[in-house]
């Protein structure tokens, strides 16, 4: 596998993790980040921001503990998926 091909399967991968966790996935096109968010959610400050190029993950300071808690799974979970490559 080339790295794109590498890149794309873990992203792939995290993507339909994010959506068993109950997030949907939205793609502003810039390339670098995707948002999770779950549906219903009464601000952008619940939602996780997660890099293509590095599966790493980010939020809000003031993020809910759960949004915290489940970047943390998500992260782990892209962490394990890069081991597997």
């Amino acid at each position: 596998m080339t790295k794109k091909e590498i890149k794309n399967a873990i992203n792939k991968a995290v993507y339909m993790y994010a959506e068993s966790l109950g997030y949907q996935m939205e793609d502003f096109n810039d390339g670098s980040y995707v948002t999770f968010i779950k549906p219903g959610s009464k601000s952008y400050d619940d939602s996780i921001d997660y890099s293509r190029s590095y599966h790493e993950t980010c939020t809000m300071n003031w993020a809910s503990d759960e949004t915290k808690a489940d970047a943390e799974l998500i992260e782990r979970y892209a962490k394990e998926q890069m081991k597997k490559y």
